[in-house]
């Protein structure tokens, strides 16, 4: 099975979205679905930061003529993105969205658009509570700034609580190519 591409990751997205996307790693959709957001974010002209496991993987399906300016594309293993001193980080993660999202505007960028892969939390034993704090907290971050924060994980990975987390932090989920509200959504979730 394969994400149809020309159903709009860029149609559906709006500035400050939050955006949560299931995958299962047994189909081989997750390159499918962040080159598309990341195809999508560079042909408007975005500036796109991309956390995922294989970075080679994703630059040799995006075009490099898509590429207009040094550094609008920046791909790094999730570890590097979520953990750059070698543990997650909720503060750090948060003050490091905001500061790329504000530089993209300083920049000149329309917006800014980050998409990651959240398989790394379970790879490193990433405390869960504080994970979802974090994503609770990009609900609220840099309204002045445009931007799309994007965030996938595997069903092959996590347990239905933490499908259930997943809900409560992201006000609109990606669904067989299109972005719909999402009704399990709250503005402060309690995790327990």
């Amino acid at each position: 099975m394969t994400v149809p591409a020309a159903q709009g990751l860029s149609l559906g997205f709006v500035p400050g979205d939050h955006v949560c996307a299931f995958y299962s790693s047994s189909r081989n959709v997750l390159d499918d679905i962040v080159v598309d957001y990341i195809t999508k974010g560079l042909q408007a002209g975005n500036k796109v930061f991309c956390m995922v496991d294989e970075p080679a993987a994703v630059h040799g399906r995006v075009p490099a003529q898509l590429v207009a300016r040094e550094g609008m594309l920046n791909v790094l293993t999730e570890d590097e993105a979520y953990m750059p001193d070698g543990s997650f980080s909720k503060d750090v993660f948060i003050r490091n969205m905001e500061t790329m999202a504000r530089e993209a505007s300083a920049d000149g960028y329309g917006s800014f658009r980050a998409v990651g892969d959240e398989s790394f939390l379970v790879r490193n034993g990433v405390d869960i509570k504080e994970w979802f704090a974090a994503e609770s907290e990009l609900n609220t971050i840099v309204p002045d700034y445009p931007h799309f924060f994007f965030c996938l994980y595997d069903l092959d990975l996590f347990d239905g609580d933490t499908v259930m987390h997943v809900l409560k932090t992201h006000p609109r989920v990606y669904v067989n190519g299109i972005i719909i509200g999402n009704p399990h959504y709250q503005a402060d979730p309690l995790l327990g």
